[in-house]
């Protein structure tokens, strides 16, 4: 363990007392209102007022209403302002009457002692928190969450404003006008014809009719059955087994059972069960090793083998 010398811990021991010293104490409230109305109101009425009163109110500033210290409290973001253009030499303007060195110097000082006090007061204060809505993005991917279809309800709605901090989903730069509750409404509506109505609940599709729903369904049904068939191209003719078409007909797609496959590994699994009647365990690792067919062979063999009473039935079993 690595000792500390003496004279290092006597060094920050008198840093950290000089930067506690060197912390500026802010002024009291009291004091500041004093000082504003003995010598800061009568600047800004010589200097400042005849802009930025109430009536003229040049650069939407409006000083004259700034009576007492407690006014100038509620008014405190329009203070930032003015320190700023004092600093940077921008108020008065330079065709006006301009104020002395030391006069700026007292409205500078005193302007900055206010918002160090104010600042200390409001520590910890984050200020009114605007009510907020979900932003196009939030409510979007919120709606494809829920529904679990990527649906895009705001796709008609007015794009969202950035706040000050740059961020659109910052209550103080959101709206919430009559146009846009209305949109709301109607993306509500689109949400819900998009649902589906069965007996154990609810699911969405893409689509919002019955015929593309009934399209769906048969869709995935095919795809599942893809996975255990064989598909041929039937190609052009006039005939569809024994029933006689229009010459020259696409006659599609058919699904052919590949019958062969599913006996031969039924005949190759049925000498490896351990004894009659079949476990579903037992069929079920059995047919772990047929390849594509294994799900369809597995359930095949339970149906063929599994008959009320364990008979068995047929040459093939």
């Amino acid at each position: 363990m690595h000792q500390i010398p003496t004279s290092l811990l006597i060094l920050l021991v008198l840093a950290s007392s000089t930067m506690a010293e060197s912390k500026p104490v802010p002024e009291s409230f009291v004091s500041l209102g004093k000082s504003y109305q003995a010598r800061v109101r009568p600047l800004l009425k010589q200097f400042c007022i005849g802009c930025h009163s109430t009536k003229k109110k040049v650069g939407e500033l409006d000083l004259e209403r700034f009576v007492r210290l407690a006014d100038v409290r509620l008014g405190t973001r329009a203070w930032q302002g003015v320190i700023e253009m004092l600093r940077n030499g921008e108020m008065p303007p330079k065709k006006a009457l301009q104020p002395s060195a030391a006069q700026r110097k007292v409205l500078i000082e005193w302007v900055t002692g206010y918002l160090y006090s104010e600042a200390l007061a409001r520590s910890g204060d984050p200020g009114p928190v605007v009510l907020r809505r979900l932003s196009n993005a939030e409510y979007t991917f919120t709606v494809r969450d829920l529904t679990g279809v990527a649906l895009d309800p705001a796709r008609e709605f007015p794009g969202d404003n950035a706040a000050g901090e740059g961020f659109t989903n910052t209550g103080a730069g959101q709206a919430m006008s009559p146009a846009l509750l209305r949109k709301y409404l109607d993306a509500g509506k689109q949400i819900a014809s998009h649902a589906t109505l069965l007996p154990d609940g609810i699911r969405f599709s893409i689509k919002n009719t019955r015929r593309d729903w009934t399209d769906e369904k048969l869709a995935e049904i095919r795809a599942f059955y893809g996975r255990f068939t064989r598909s041929d191209d039937l190609g052009v003719g006039d005939k569809v087994g024994n029933v006689n078409v229009h010459g020259n007909t696409r006659l599609g797609i058919a699904g052919q059972l590949p019958v062969e496959r599913y006996m031969q590994a039924t005949l190759r699994a049925r000498r490896r069960l351990p004894r009659w009647p079949a476990r579903e365990d037992s069929v079920r690792g059995i047919c772990s090793g047929c390849g594509t067919f294994c799900g369809t062979s597995g359930r095949r063999w339970c149906w063929i083998e599994c008959e009320p009473g364990g008979e068995r039935r047929g040459p093939v079993i």
